[in-house]
């Protein structure tokens, strides 16, 4: 099987990585000529250099920036050659609906999924994709072609978009502040499995790279309103400890996300960290990055 990968950089590379690995041909493509060369060595793919003519027997990837995915999905459905295949993979979908329908609209398929995990998980199994808007069954045969184990789930637009803002906008912005704060702070000598899970989430937060903080999922205007609450909440926090009067909200809270999420699990996960050492000295001289 032919495949295209549009955008080499870390989700990107990880598809191309474990294709090539299967066994198919992996045509890579970046505006970034240099990465593409790169990533196409490593892999044993070869650098295209061009987006025209794309399609035919085989399947286009589009790992980019969601700022980037509708103009090239417009632009490379434009010039396909014949009924093409697609399979877009941005983390936010509302930006790109006017493109997904007009790329439907000149005959083409186009799987529009969000891949639940990152370019440090090993391969596909285990792991969760939501599949947006789906039109077809030939997109659940595209998605069995990149990614035969994951479990597919799938979700209208505004649902999903909904959820993310949440699962990644907020836990990014929580784990960026964090670690801007952290960053400020002398270095602890000794980490506290509370420390160790922050660690976790600023981790997060700081492998993105940069075109993910000046993109949509930290800029929109909903994800922007969220983050402006989150902020007006911790001020809101910070004098009800400072006036002894945060008990009752925090009450709330736990009575709450209980109903919602298995709070004993995710507290028993901590002690897998670091294999379970509490109070654990750190022996690190300079902050941790």
């Amino acid at each position: 099987m032919l495949f295209t990968i549009v955008g080499c950089g870390l989700m990107g590379g990880w598809f191309a990585e474990r294709l090539a690995s299967a066994g198919h041909k992996v045509l890579l493509y970046d505006s970034d000529a240099g990465k593409a060369a790169r990533l196409a060595r490593r892999v044993g793919g070869e650098r295209v250099g061009s987006l025209s003519g794309l399609g035919g027997d085989g399947i286009v990837l589009l790992a980019l920036p969601i700022s980037e995915t509708g103009p090239v999905l417009a632009s490379v459905t434009r010039m396909a050659a014949g009924r093409a295949r697609f399979v877009e993979i941005s983390a936010f979908k509302r930006p790109l609906v006017r493109y997904l329908g007009l790329a439907r609209s000149r005959g083409h398929v186009v799987a529009s999924i969000h891949p639940l995990f990152g370019p440090g998980q090993k391969d596909d199994r285990g792991t969760t994709t939501v599949h947006v808007a789906r039109r077809s069954r030939e997109e659940d045969r595209l998605i069995r072609l990149i990614l035969p184990k994951t479990r597919v789930v799938r979700m209208g637009v505004e649902e999903h978009d909904r959820a993310m803002l949440v699962a990644l906008s907020l836990t990014h912005f929580a784990g960026l502040s964090a670690g801007l704060t952290l960053s400020r702070l002398p270095p602890p000598r000794v980490e506290t499995k509370s420390l160790a899970a922050l660690l976790s989430l600023v981790s997060v937060a700081l492998s993105e790279p940069e075109s993910f903080y000046v993109d949509y999922a930290m800029r929109s205007p909903e994800a922007l309103r969220l983050f402006k609450s989150y902020v007006g909440l911790a001020s809101r926090l910070v004098r009800m400890l400072e006036e002894g009067a945060a008990l009752n909200d925090i009450a709330r809270a736990r009575r709450v996300l209980e109903r919602r999420h298995d709070l004993r699990r995710a507290y028993s996960s901590l002690y897998l960290l670091s294999g379970g050492d509490v109070g654990k000295t750190s022996n690190r001289r300079g902050p941790m990055r």
